[in-house]
């Protein structure tokens, strides 16, 4: 059964994937510590996204907090403290997403991570990677900080700025932020007289906006998450902040509730071409055969069979040249190291694990990976 999502009027072009960030205010229950009800309405959102054919990456804050009902509290709120009650209370966070995605005959993963995890190239490799075959098989990804095992940034730590990383890594169309206020107001809500701002241009600044406050559940304000907001915007990417408080709150968003952040008209591919262009390691070229120059310039992923020479000195999760001919074409994260490509260029992917002894992906460079020079022929 398919559905289709009717998206607001801003919304450039489709949503193939998106990325949706729930805070700790929407999931806290006075008694249960979990609104169990709220997360059955929000996913049953992600089901009819899925149905829609689009992939579903959630975000979700929360942890902390159901925890702290079953920690006795201390008497000075240490760090030790809010790392035991994550560690309490994510597997119960989970098993409510689980039995809410039961409901729906889907299944969702958990994955924990720590800002390091974005910034080191191999590790957002593999992630990016585990992701895309998760997605792939119709599994809902749940991330969360792992504030059991982080510190610096459990003290300021928002799971706003991770799910702007999350959906620039992953390539997203989109993040939806929920939040208490439905979107963003000229002052705080809470002073009276506030006036929602239903849309905000990609190069408007927010500097006369009165921003105090934040929410009594959570660790981040609406500071943090204009701070997450300005991450994608100038990449291209739109950013929806709306309520959780609604019925189907995903779905409200979408339509048109609460305010629409535009992402810069003149960015997308060409940002992340600028990005990898700039981050390309100095002398790090693999060149091809003209088989495989044809394959990557019809999105498909290079083989180590179409690689017939490799120059200077990368390790695996750098991004490199590739060159067929005397032109670059593309322009990609590897896979494996220069070393490692250099045995088994020219090679089936099937010879991998005799000729290394291990096989951590049977291509080269993964199209998700890629970019095609915009001059490439």
């Amino acid at each position: 059964m398919s559905t289709t999502i009717q998206l607001r009027s801003e919304w450039p072009g489709q949503c193939q994937r998106l990325v949706i960030k729930i805070g700790s205010a929407a999931l806290a229950h006075p008694e249960t510590g979990v609104d169990q009800h709220k997360i059955e309405q929000i996913i049953h959102d992600c089901f009819r996204l899925l149905q829609a054919g689009m992939e579903v990456i959630v975000v979700s804050s929360g942890a902390i907090s159901i925890g702290r009902r079953h920690m006795p509290v201390p008497a000075d709120g240490s760090i030790a403290y809010l790392q035991a009650c994550s560690a309490v209370g994510q597997p119960l966070l989970m098993r409510c997403y689980t039995q809410a995605f039961h409901h729906h005959h889907k299944q969702c993963a958990q994955v924990l991570l720590t800002h390091e995890d974005m910034r080191d190239s191999k590790r957002k490799l593999n992630l990016k990677n585990m992701m895309n075959k998760m997605l792939q098989a119709g599994i809902t990804p749940i991330l969360n900080e792992n504030d059991s095992v982080s510190y610096a940034e459990i003290t300021v730590g928002d799971n706003d700025q991770l799910a702007a990383m999350v959906t620039e890594v992953m390539e997203a169309d989109g993040l939806v932020i929920l939040t208490s206020p439905d979107g963003l107001y000229d002052r705080d809500p809470g002073l009276g007289e506030a006036q929602i701002l239903h849309k905000v241009a990609y190069d408007e600044g927010f500097g006369k906006l009165n921003l105090a406050g934040k929410s009594s559940a959570g660790r981040g304000g609406m500071i943090t998450k204009l701070e997450a907001v300005r991450k994608l915007t100038p990449l291209g990417i739109p950013v929806i902040l709306a309520t959780f408080k609604k019925d189907q709150p995903v779905l409200a968003a979408l339509e048109g509730g609460g305010t629409f952040f535009e992402g810069s008209p003149q960015a997308t591919q060409k940002a992340r071409h600028r990005w990898l262009t700039a981050s390309a390691r100095l002398g790090a070229k693999i060149k091809i055969d003209r088989g495989a120059g044809e394959a990557v310039l019809n999105n498909s992923s290079l083989l180590p069979s179409g690689i017939h020479h490799v120059e200077g000195s990368f390790k695996r999760g750098d991004c490199v040249k590739i060159l067929c001919g005397n032109r670059v074409v593309a322009l990609g994260l590897v896979e494996y190291s220069a070393a490692e490509l250099r045995k088994i260029q020219g090679r089936q992917s099937q010879e991998i694990s005799r000729i290394l002894g291990y096989c951590p992906s049977k291509v080269a460079i993964h199209k998700d990976n890629l970019v095609i020079r915009e001059d490439a022929p």
